[in-house]
């Protein structure tokens, strides 16, 4: 999916939110990730879109919504996020660079992330 070339400054002006991404940095001998202590803040649109829906391992997600970040944020989903105003460390569920639609570029106009939560 490309992003059809606008009004930068729209976009500039919709990013009211932040996020805070922790990088997820190893995995201990128990399975368990460990995440950096330092975050990276983004400014962001949230938007809620409720879609419910089973991860790669099968396990059914609420996904209460979709954050876009205006740049070419390093985030994975085994990054943890926070997000105000949402259940305490939301689940990164998918992370997409979505490119400016200019034939050839390769440049990245935002990035498009997922979140949500495991159900029940």
């Amino acid at each position: 999916m490309a992003f059809i070339a606008g009004s930068p400054t729209k976009w500039t002006e919709d990013m009211t939110d932040t996020v805070v991404v922790y990088k997820a940095s190893s995995i201990n001998n128990y399975g368990a990730k460990t995440i950096s202590a330092s975050g990276t803040s983004f400014a962001c649109r949230v938007v809620s879109n409720i879609n419910i829906k089973r991860d790669d391992q099968g396990v059914e997600i609420t996904e209460p919504g979709t954050l876009y970040i205006l740049s070419d944020a390093d985030i994975e989903i085994g990054d943890r996020i926070d997000l105000p105003g949402t259940a305490p460390e939301p689940r990164i569920v998918e992370v997409r660079k979505v490119k400016y639609s200019a034939a050839g570029t390769t440049t990245v106009h935002h990035t498009k992330v997922r979140f949500g939560a495991i159900s029940g």
